[in-house]
């Protein structure tokens, strides 16, 4: 009889023992967070461009990096120096890119304003999302480049991120036949696989009419399987917009 309840004990103990092992087992899976990737498509299929680091002008980047010393946001990384505006020193808007986080795992695209004032301080006036669904899907396929406003001017110092070649050779194919606005791409921004291929270009437009008029738009060409190639929307990005 002795034996048996010794017996009985040992197996309840056992299972105790084997289900306390898996309780636990199941509750340190469940706190492994999970693994994000870097980037994620934006809405509508879009997958943002991971360019290279832009090599800004050297007075902006001493803006720039004077001004990260007092961000407490997201990484920045320039992409493209856009425009410029004259004010008691000097506003400077550079398109960046951000890397995804835990927080919010996708990658984005923010217009940023640094202020640089004359004793050589500067600091983050504005870091908005550049949202690039609304520039592809809104616009029209017209090539009226607009004088920026605000007192914003394109920046003449800017230099450009190195586009993918084959992206380049889509771009080049789409606006050879174009006529009376020069675009000149600045950065590629996404690509949204289809029936083909759609590109996102930010670009620099040059207009000469009775004056040279300068813009920036954001250029979507779609290119099919047969790999032609043409310009499909046009939409103009607004200093205004970011500067608020």
């Amino acid at each position: 009889m002795f034996k048996k309840i010794c017996a009985t004990f040992l197996a309840l103990t056992m299972i105790f023992a084997f289900s306390a092992c898996g309780s636990s087992q199941q509750h340190s899976e469940e706190a492994q967070p999970e693994e994000s990737g870097n980037k994620e498509p934006v809405t509508g299929g879009w997958e943002l461009h991971d360019n290279e680091a832009n090599a800004l002008p050297e007075d902006v980047q001493a803006a720039f990096d004077k001004a990260k010393e007092s961000y407490t946001g997201p990484e920045l990384k320039p992409v493209a120096y856009v425009a410029r505006q004259v004010v008691a020193g000097m506003n400077h808007m550079i398109l960046c890119e951000t890397a995804g986080t835990e927080e919010t795992p996708a990658a984005s695209y923010q217009m940023v304003v640094i202020y640089a004032d004359l004793e050589g301080n500067a600091e983050f006036r504005q870091v908005k999302e550049f949202d690039l669904t609304a520039y592809v899907e809104g616009g029209s396929t017209e090539l009226n480049a607009e004088k920026l406003s605000g007192g914003w001017e394109t920046a003449e110092d800017r230099s450009s991120v190195v586009i993918p070649q084959d992206a380049k050779d889509v771009f080049d194919k789409a606006v050879k036949n174009l006529e009376g606005t020069e675009l000149e791409p600045m950065a590629l921004l996404g690509t949204q696989v289809v029936a083909g291929t759609n590109y996102a270009f930010l670009c620099f437009s040059t207009l000469q009419k009775d004056e040279t008029i300068n813009g920036i738009q954001v250029v979507k060409v779609y290119e099919d399987l047969e790999g032609n190639a043409e310009v499909t929307n046009i939409c103009t990005v607004d200093p205004a917009d970011f500067n608020e």
